[in-house]
């Protein structure tokens, strides 16, 4: 992870390539709070890879280097864009699109993506332009959503999982509580109960 000395040469880094930025003492402290989680190798290359970024006339943000993170991430894992992954399907569909066909997927978001469209569905589907719109937009949906979850802070991951915990204690008690009390209707609307 990224040390206090690390954060100190990113931030040398920004103010040599942009003249215009004027760090403050609150600016290395700030910038290791919110990028201290990401290893410094990770962090320089990121930040190398937002000042070359051509027409980029300002300092990154904090949320432009973890997003440049989070790509040169994907591009590490070779994460296929949404039109690779369509390509691979209609692959797999041609070579394993029998019955008992098992299909190798090259990215788990890809198999997530079959597995909510549904294999036997997309493999029997008469409408491939429907079923290439929804699968793009599933898939899309499903890289944002797994970049985003790897990005956020650590602090934040905690707030978020201390918070479902506690909503899933709740609705547990609920549940319990309308059993113990013969209220089965209880999680319907109003109206219908």
């Amino acid at each position: 992870m990224a040390e206090l000395k690390d954060i100190a040469q990113i931030i040398g880094i920004l103010s040599a390539a942009f003249p215009n930025f004027k760090p403050t003492e609150l600016t290395s402290e700030v910038y290791y709070q919110t990028l201290g989680d990401i290893p410094s190798d990770e962090l320089k290359a990121a930040v190398l890879h937002c000042i070359s970024e051509s027409g980029r006339a300002f300092a990154p943000s904090v949320g432009e280097i973890r997003g440049a993170v989070a790509e040169l991430r994907s591009f590490a894992v070779n994460v296929p864009s949404s039109f690779q992954a369509w390509q691979e399907v209609q692959k797999q569909i041609l070579e394993n699109g029998g019955e008992h066909g098992h299909p190798v997927w090259s990215s788990p978001l890809v198999a997530e993506a079959v597995r909510r469209m549904g294999w036997r569905n997309l493999r029997m589907s008469g409408d491939q332009t429907a079923d290439r719109a929804r699968f793009l937009q599933c898939y899309e949906q499903l890289v944002g959503r797994a970049t985003k979850e790897e990005m956020l802070l650590p602090d934040v991951r905690a707030y978020i999982e201390t918070t479902a915990d506690e909503r899933k204690q709740i609705a547990d008690q609920e549940r319990r509580r309308a059993l113990d009390t013969g209220e089965d209707n209880y999680f319907l609307p109003e109206g219908a109960r």
